[in-house]
């Protein structure tokens, strides 16, 4: 951007202007004698060069120590600090991208909190105002977090975009609001979030509720746990509600999860549309109850990776026809890659359409390396130890069932139900467990697995038939009652 230069005083002509007692003319004081100059022809002055440009900008010495910088970053000690955040973002259309802030105490908030970052208009009617800086909470604790209001787009954060978070410790927050909720964000974009715990967390929202963030696209999420309670009505999780592209990595669920449809004790749904998107080392331990699509770590799983993972809280649902439950996954779709997976928890459900110990429904997809050691009771259509239903071009691999299913002629100590389109191979179930049951109570055409007595399970020579040419299997401890497990495992 160029400026024109300012004309010095000294530099225009100097015209003296005399006017008569009656002013009745008016006449130029050219003692030379010479014609006034003609100003439209004057040269307009020269451009300022590039170089000597400087844009403006703020000075926050007034508002935060430090500089902003990677050094000396602006410091956040107190409520102040952060609500002047909140301002500068929300009010003053500051994005803060490239600028650097570190929380250096702990710090206790009071009333109601008004989230950092805007998604929609603002008290001023502008547009989006997301906080696109580098936060580093130092692990330092916030308290008192509280935010009791039918708006969206609410947490610490309301709005992130193209930022970096980490190291964020929140205790206690109270959230009572719409959707797209969050703790940490209510909506977060291209952002990565690392190292961050909130621990006994009551959060009530309505779509796209997580105890980590509502809705997060693009986003890298990794070292991340959760406690407390978290509740919703579409796309819940413990973690995350809804989640697009990106990965997550390393994330611990212990809080209750509750909603109505698309609940999760990790993450409501993951989808990979842009790019295939990667969930690893992602545990659930708290209770999830919920009516239509629920499970233990991801409800909906489409086009998405989802790799040495678990579930060990209770998975409870409501009376559905439409509803896929599973231990792990309720619905596993559009070449999805699963490995090493495993459920230790009851899944119970109340008159579904299908239930697995692992997962519910899979379709076009590759499951590599799963077990199941918890019991699948209740009413549904179709019913399975492993896996529900399995349709479409699905390849089940090296995995095994040693948990109870009903005994009835919709139930299989393997799966309820599988298309011929199926590939089903080094599969086995626990013949001492499954007594009478049913292998795979629907089938067409297909090589029934192999049952072994609950002793021949627990031999080193059954661990080398799961693992064939791989090393992912390992005996189990005394946590999986001595049953294979994988090498990760404890």
């Amino acid at each position: 951007m160029r400026f024109a230069k300012v004309l010095s005083v000294a530099a225009l002509p100097i015209f003296m202007v005399a006017c008569s007692d009656d002013n009745s003319s008016l006449k130029i004081n050219n003692p030379e004698g010479e014609t006034p100059q003609d100003t439209s022809k004057v040269e307009p002055p020269p451009n300022i060069p590039d170089e000597e440009f400087k844009p403006i900008t703020r000075d926050y010495s007034l508002v935060w120590q430090g500089e902003g910088t990677a050094e000396n970053p602006y410091q956040i000690a107190s409520e102040q600090d952060l609500a002047s955040l909140a301002f500068y973002v929300n009010d003053s259309s500051m994005t803060f991208r490239g600028a650097y802030f570190k929380q250096t105490a702990d710090i206790a908030l009071s009333g109601t909190w008004s989230p950092i970052g805007v998604f929609g208009k603002n008290v001023y009617g502008y547009g989006n105002r997301p906080f696109s800086g580098i936060y580093d909470g130092g692990l330092k604790t916030i308290t008192g977090l509280s935010i009791t209001d039918t708006a969206s787009y609410t947490g610490l954060f309301g709005l992130v975009r193209g930022a970096q978070v980490s190291n964020v410790v929140i205790k206690g927050a109270k959230l009572d609001v719409g959707s797209y909720a969050g703790v940490l964000a209510g909506k977060m974009d291209s952002t990565t979030i690392e190292n961050c715990s909130f621990e006994d967390v009551e959060i009530k929202g309505a779509d796209r509720v997580g105890g980590l963030v509502g809705e997060a696209t693009h986003v890298q999420a990794k070292n991340i746990s959760v406690t407390g309670s978290v509740e919703g009505v579409n796309s819940v999780g413990g973690v995350v509600g809804r989640m697009q592209d990106g990965s997550l990595e390393n994330v611990t669920n212990r809080a209750n999860v509750t909603g109505t449809t698309t609940v999760a004790g990790v993450v409501g749904s993951f989808a990979s549309v842009a790019s295939e998107g990667v969930i690893s080392a992602a545990m659930n331990y708290g209770t999830v109850k919920g009516t239509k699509d629920v499970a233990g770590v991801v409800a909906m799983l489409s086009a998405t990776k989802l790799e040495r993972s678990g579930n060990s809280g209770a998975v409870v649902a409501d009376s559905s026809q439409m509803s896929n439950v599973g231990g792990v996954i309720a619905v596993a779709s559009s070449k999805s890659v699963i490995n090493e997976v495993f459920n230790t928890a009851t899944v119970s459900v109340r008159r579904v359409m299908i239930a697995g110990g692992v997962i519910g429904s899979m379709k076009s997809v590759t499951g590599t390396n799963m077990f199941n050691l918890g019991k699948v009771s209740g009413i549904a259509n179709n019913m399975g130890g492993l896996v529900g239903f399995i349709d479409g071009e699905t390849t089940l691999q090296s995995s095994y069932n040693a948990g109870e299913v009903p005994d009835n002629n919709v139930s299989g100590t393997v799966a309820g139900k599988a298309s011929s389109t199926v590939t089903v191979s080094n599969v086995y179930y626990d013949k001492t467990v499954g007594g009478t049951c049913l292998v795979v109570a629907s089938q067409m055409n297909m090589e029934l697995p192999t049952g072994f007595t609950t002793d021949e399970m627990k031999a080193a020579t059954f661990i080398a038939t799961l693992n064939g040419t791989g090393s992912a299997w390992k005996a189990g401890s005394a946590t999986f009652g001595g049953y294979p497990a994988f090498t990760w495992t404890e």
